[in-house]
């Protein structure tokens, strides 16, 4: 094998390897993966992302509560 062969192997397999590290930490597909999994984690089973809804809720209106009952 010759060396440029060589080289232009290696430089083949640095160039996959940046494309692949771009693909990674990309912010838009990075976003898009994110969602993806958080849909698809819904789809399986909503009563974690529910009972996450309720708990915000309940803090919020109890946030308010006390600001409106605490003045008193």
């Amino acid at each position: 094998m010759s060396d440029q062969s060589d080289v232009d192997r290696k430089r083949e397999a640095l160039r996959q390897h940046l494309n692949e590290l771009e693909d990674r930490v990309n912010p838009k597909k990075v976003a898009n993966r994110a969602v993806g999994r958080a849909q698809d984690s819904y789809n399986d089973d909503p009563t974690p992302w529910i009972a996450a809804a309720a708990g915000v809720a309940v803090l919020v209106i109890g946030g308010i509560a006390l600001a409106v009952f605490g003045r008193r």
